[in-house]
């Protein structure tokens, strides 16, 4: 080798350098979409809580409480005597209320306020309503998107309780079961071992009923913080439901009435001492139901609109009227029904966590896309894309002639051909993967 002669490398070594050097880029590219509008996110932009959307009994309309965005109104502040100015609390009309007039309008869901302001019995709906009747006739029941069972990673081994203990409280037993092709087969927590005899004794019940395997889900509230215990409900191959039961140490099977062809894909089981349903039930085609104890009826609840894999249900019981309240991640619905499940009124609105502020034009400006690795309902992590629209396009516009400037200021260049090819398609990720490999 002379010193000082440049001489050129070999083939193979370019080919790697220019290898390293692609990965290096995409990598940078990705990496940068996926923090840097993390990070300015948790710089710049507030959680905010859905909006909690009800229907009170007694103005008999619709009203909300939410975080108010952005520049809080006057009245707010006015209103604001016992609570923060930026919690707003509203009708339907578009009232403002305190705290304390909101919760005076929800008198079944605050009945113990109700109790110490000296408001009971509530006179509602031709009725006399005292503090036992209210208790006794609310539940409230709900289905969340990520609580469906394809939306979340199981452990496909689950307790089946003893419904009838020896004992004043429930008590998790020694062991699990789980569905196999051909059983419902148990086994022992403490040993690790399959218990043959209650597996024998379990999966006999079962086909003497007519269930046929392999199970399509497993339902159940594996609690034992619970009043008490319904057992689990199995869907078998043929979506046929069936309820089953551990009662003094041995199987209670029932083939419930439900129809097949519903297709039943998720059942959210909700022991109540009210004892007047089991839950709620989902369909196969997104239809909703509520399950009673009068021999597994179904009740269709006549909500439009409803996505279960997007959206947030709750189910409201009280002594005059059952409502619906449905939301995903930026409108909220609500329905009102009376105690037959027919519909009295409805009600859409769109949320104050959904209204889109200068941080958020900033942020579609800065970033032409963003990469998403975020926690979903259910407990997966899911990888997104999500385009800045096009306040995007002028942002990669703007980062492209900034960098020509700078490098014409500072290098007395213009960029390269590869570097406004890479900028015009990544934006500011890509000016970020140019500045690395330049200095490296």
């Amino acid at each position: 080798m002379v010193a000082g002669l440049a001489l050129p490398l070999p083939e193979g070594i370019m080919i790697r350098i220019k290898t390293a050097t692609a990965c290096l880029v995409i990598l940078t590219v990705l990496l940068a979409a996926i923090y840097l509008p993390a990070l300015y996110g948790k710089l710049f932009f507030e959680r905010i809580r859905k909006t909690a959307l009800f229907y009170s009994p007694v103005i008999k309309d619709f009203i909300y409480t939410e975080k108010i965005v952005g520049e809080v109104p006057e009245i707010a502040k006015q209103k604001a005597e016992d609570h923060h100015a930026d919690i707003a609390y509203r009708d339907r009309e578009g009232n403002w209320y305190t705290r304390q007039e909101f919760e005076k309008m929800l008198p079944f869901i605050y009945y113990k306020n109700m109790e110490l302001w000296g408001l009971l019995p509530l006179h509602l709906g031709g009725r006399i309503l005292d503090k036992e009747t209210i208790q006794k006739n609310r539940q409230v029941m709900e289905l969340r998107r990520g609580d469906i069972s394809d939306h979340k990673p199981l452990t496909p081994l689950w307790p089946l309780l003893e419904s009838k203990p020896a004992q004043a409280r429930l008590v998790f037993p020694a062991d699990r079961f789980r569905m196999t092709d051909t059983a419902m087969e148990f086994v022992n927590a403490d040993y690790n071992m399959v218990d043959q005899k209650l597996t024998n004794l379990f999966t006999s019940a079962l086909r003497k009923k007519g269930f046929r395997f392999p199970a399509r889900s497993v339902n159940g509230k594996y609690t034992i913080l619970k009043p008490f215990d319904e057992g689990v409900f199995l869907v078998d191959q043929n979506w046929h439901v069936f309820h089953v039961k551990r009662v003094s140490g041995q199987p209670q099977v029932v083939k419930t009435p439900i129809d097949p062809a519903l297709k039943t894909r998720y059942m959210k089981i909700s022991e109540s001492r009210r004892r007047e349903y089991y839950g709620l039930l989902l369909g196969g085609d997104g239809s909703l139901h509520a399950m009673t104890y009068d021999n597994y009826r179904l009740i269709p609840i006549p909500i439009k609109n409803y996505v279960p894999d997007e959206m947030d249900f709750k189910l409201i019981i009280n002594p005059l009227y059952r409502t619906a309240i449905y939301s995903d991640d930026a409108v909220v619905r609500a329905l009102v029904m009376d105690l037959d499940y027919q519909p009295i009124a409805e009600y859409e609105y769109q949320m104050s966590r959904s209204i889109r502020t200068a941080a958020h034009e900033a942020c579609d400006f800065l970033f032409p896309y963003t990469v998403t690795a975020e926690k979903r309902p259910g407990g997966y992590f899911r990888l997104g894309w999500k385009w800045g629209g096009t306040l995007s396009l002028l942002g990669i516009l703007c980062t492209l002639i900034g960098f020509a400037i700078f490098l014409k200021i500072r290098r007395e260049r213009f960029p390269r051909l590869a570097e406004i090819i890479l900028i015009l398609l990544t934006g500011v990720y890509g000016l970020l993967a140019v500045h690395i490999i330049e200095e490296s």
